[in-house]
C-alpha cells in the first residue's frame, strides 16, 4: 500500500508529506525492518565511530565495502520483491551504481576526496534506506518524492554531523602503525 496520509489521498503528496512518510516507514511498515535494520544500524554505528575518532578517515577498503552495501541491498530487493518496472529500474540502478563505485574505489580510479565522499556512510546508507522504503512500501515516484528523498539524504547527513559534534573525542591519539 502506498505511503500516503489521508490528506494526500487522490492527489500527489507534498514534499513535506513524503519526508514524514520516509521517516515513519519503519514504524508504519514493520515488515520492512529486516531489510532496513542493518542499514539504519550500520549508518548510526559508522557515523558515531567517526564522531568519536575524529582523526580517522574513511579509507579505501571501507569505501569498497560501503559500495557493496548498495549491491547487496539491490540484490536482496531483486530476490525478495515483486518489482514494478520503475522499481526494477531503481533497484538495478542501485546495483549498477554500487558496482561502478566499488570498481572506482577498488582500483583507486578517482581522488580520495571524491571516493570518500561518495562512499561515506551518510551517502551509502541513506540512499539504500530511501530505495528500500520506495520499493517495499510502494511509495509513488513523483517529482515531490524525488525532492523529498534528496532533502532526506542531505538532512540525515547534517543530523549525523550535528550528533558527531557533541561526541567527546577518543583519548587515544590516532597512530596507524
Amino acid at each position: 500500500m502506498p505511503l500516503m496520509n489521508n490528506s494526500s489521498v487522490g492527489r500527489e503528496a507534498t514534499v513535506e508529506q513524503v519526508l514524514i512518510d520516509l521517516l515513519k516507514a519503519p514504524f508504519e511498515h514493520p515488515d520492512i525492518l529486516p531489510t532496513l535494520l542493518p542499514i539504519i544500524l550500520g549508518a548510526v554505528v559508522i557515523e558515531l565511530y567517526f564522531g568519536k575518532h575524529k582523526n580517522e578517515e574513511l579509507g579505501w577498503n571501507t569505501s569498497v565495502g560501503n559500495a557493496v552495501i548498495w549491491i547487496t541491498t539491490g540484490v536482496s530487493l531483486v530476490m525478495t520483491e515483486s518489482l514494478t518496472p520503475g522499481e526494477k529500474l531503481a533497484t538495478y540502478s542501485l546495483i549498477g551504481l554500487g558496482l561502478f563505485v566499488g570498481y572506482m574505489n577498488f582500483f583507486h580510479k578517482w581522488s580520495k576526496k571524491i571516493a570518500f565522499f561518495v562512499s561515506s556512510a551518510g551517502i551509502i546508507y541513506t540512499l539504500a534506506y530511501v530505495l528500500v522504503v520506495l520499493v517495499k512500501t510502494d511509495l509513488v515516484v513523483t517529482d515531490n518524492m524525488l525532492k523529498a528523498s534528496l532533502i532526506f539524504v542531505i538532512g540525515m547527513n547534517i543530523m549525523f554531523k550535528i550528533i558527531q559534534s557533541f561526541e567527546t573525542p577518543s583519548r587515544e591519539s590516532y597512530n596507524p602503525y
